[in-house]
């Protein structure tokens, strides 16, 4: 099966980071839990969460609360402990805003005191107004793939969790951000005010706007903030159609931010932006259901290979100084390198020693130091030279002016040349 596919990729994975196994669980289970990440049931929370009844959303409005509610009753639902303020899934803050935090404990007796943080705004804009509405104000702005998407994949994600039956080995910190749209506020407010330890989380997940996949594409952020998650990430496409495109511009427009100024390493997953992107047309029957259950299933894998590594590594300071500029520079093709002697021979040509040139380039370092058509090469930067292989090795490890020694015709004693190499 496909999904086994993938299952041998996060066993991999585990393994180059020095895990002896993966995930506790058998196959079976594994792939049971993939497979309980459902279409109909993305597309029901989306409908729900983007339905004129929660008036879009808006943090700290009656709408916004009322969304709240409702998914503090499917965190209770799913099984999830508390991990917001007193031990509950709330946390409040200033303005009447609340995150949701529920907690998936790890399984093994140590890395269990760390905490992949997985985390989705599901606040959205309301009414819409002139600073935050690219439509006709005054009208539900329902926000169902900003981020109602989002927060959907993280419930069917939970329940897969659930499904999965051992928990992995680190513990998750499941988080429903309120007030990104109005600056990020729920970010920014667990981390001046974690509700586990801010040094215990090796790496935080955000999913913002995942609900229309087209083309395939995928965009993933902050794949540069550590080691080793390109590989991870392409792991978890086996048997998909997703083609993953990642980006080096980091921005601050979504929860990962604050938690990437913090050092931590951040993942990002989005689709893009679109026509109905803060429009009141931002509605449910707009979001591409089973493209947001190939991003659920490929965002579950990758979740379940991060927590059982047995070690994850730390943040990358060199991304702070990494744009797509700096990605265009290092992935630009570099000009041919300059030839470095300029001579070609034929190695079916019998030789009982040396190498027998069959054309010298003019203007080249072979013609410069006074080689011919006809020389046999038998002595290179005072290396023995018994074939083109020899001749090769010679030419690509030297530097500068060098001795060639050639048998030339008609000449009793071998000739001594220099030839100067150019470049390294």
């Amino acid at each position: 099966m496909l999904v086994g596919k993938r299952y041998a990729v996060l066993i991999a994975w585990a393994s180059w980071f020095g895990a002896a196994a993966a995930h506790g669980a058998d196959l079976g289970a594994y792939n049971a839990a993939l497979e309980s990440i459902r279409s109909s049931d993305l597309q029901q929370h989306v409908d729900v969460l983007a339905d004129d009844i929660f008036e879009g959303r808006e943090a700290g409005s009656r709408g916004g609360r009322a969304a709240g509610t409702y998914l503090r009753k499917q965190l209770y639902r799913l099984g999830l402990a508390g991990a917001g303020t007193d031990g509950g899934y709330f946390q409040p803050f200033a303005g009447g805003y609340r995150n949701l935090l529920g907690r998936l404990e790890g399984s093994d007796p140590d890395l269990k005191n760390e905490y992949i943080v997985v985390g989705a705004h599901y606040d959205h804009v309301g009414y819409g107004t002139s600073s935050n509405s690219r439509g006709t104000v005054g009208y539900i702005h329902n926000g169902a793939d900003d981020n109602a998407s989002g927060a959907a994949a993280l419930l069917e994600m939970i329940e897969a969790f659930d499904r999965l039956g051992q928990a992995p080995k680190r513990s998750i910190l499941f988080a429903l951000w309120d007030g990104e749209e109005k600056g990020l506020l729920g970010s920014k407010h667990w981390i001046d005010h974690p509700t586990v330890p801010l040094r215990r989380v090796p790496i935080v997940v955000n999913v913002d706007m995942v609900g229309r996949l087209r083309k395939h594409r995928l965009e993933i952020g902050g794949s540069r903030t550590t080691w080793g998650l390109r590989r991870l990430l392409s792991g978890q496409t086996e048997g998909t159609d997703l083609r993953l495109d990642f980006t080096w511009k980091m921005r601050s427009n979504s929860d990962h931010w604050p938690f990437y100024r913090h050092e931590k390493p951040v993942l990002l997953l989005h689709t893009g932006l679109h026509e109905n992107y803060h429009r009141p047309s931002d509605d449910s029957h707009t979001v591409n259901a089973d493209g947001m259950r190939q991003i659920t299933q490929f965002l579950f894998g990758a979740v379940v290979a991060l927590a059982d590594a047995d070690r994850l590594p730390g943040f990358r300071q060199a991304a702070f100084g990494e744009s797509p500029a700096t990605k265009h520079q290092l992935e630009s093709p570099t000009g041919p390198s300059p030839r470095r002697l300029g001579v070609s021979w034929d190695d079916e040509v019998p030789s009982k020693r040396g190498v027998l040139l069959t054309h010298v380039v003019a203007d080249s370092a072979a013609k410069q130091g006074g080689l011919r058509t006809g020389d046999r090469i038998i002595s290179f930067a005072d290396r023995p030279i018994r074939d083109g292989d020899d001749l090769r090795a010679a030419v690509l490890t030297t530097g500068g002016k060098v001795e060639a020694v050639v048998w030339r015709a008609g000449k009793k004693e071998p000739k001594k040349l220099t030839i100067t190499l150019p470049g390294e």
